[in-house]
């Protein structure tokens, strides 16, 4: 087999393997909200009643599969990410949003 052709086979199987960029998706999706902080301090923040990430009593009342559910479903007024995105970007936009305040086991 032709190393290019082998290579290009290895990088196409290999693609949905890689990790998901969190920062990027976070922007995409959450941070006109949310904001770039996470602390939903912008005007759509204030309008929507969008939730602060860096709250520690948010963050230790939630877990992650709360938070998963929230992403899948869409709380309120934002919208439903079930069928838009991998449960590795999923995954990725928690490890964000977690990224934002301490991180402690919710009771």
């Amino acid at each position: 087999m032709n190393p290019s052709v082998f290579l290009t086979l290895l990088l196409l199987l290999a693609s949905p393997v890689l990790a998901a960029d969190g920062p990027a998706l976070y922007k995409e999706y959450c941070a006109r909200c949310h904001g770039d902080s996470g602390r939903a301090n912008n005007w759509r923040g204030y309008l929507y009643f969008a939730r602060n990430f860096s709250d520690g009593d948010w963050q230790r009342a939630r877990s992650d599969t709360q938070l998963l559910d929230s992403i899948n479903k869409g709380p309120r007024i934002m919208p439903a990410y079930a069928n838009q995105l991998t449960e590795t970007e999923k995954e990725a936009l928690i490890a964000v949003m977690r990224s934002f305040g301490p991180r402690t086991t919710p009771p």
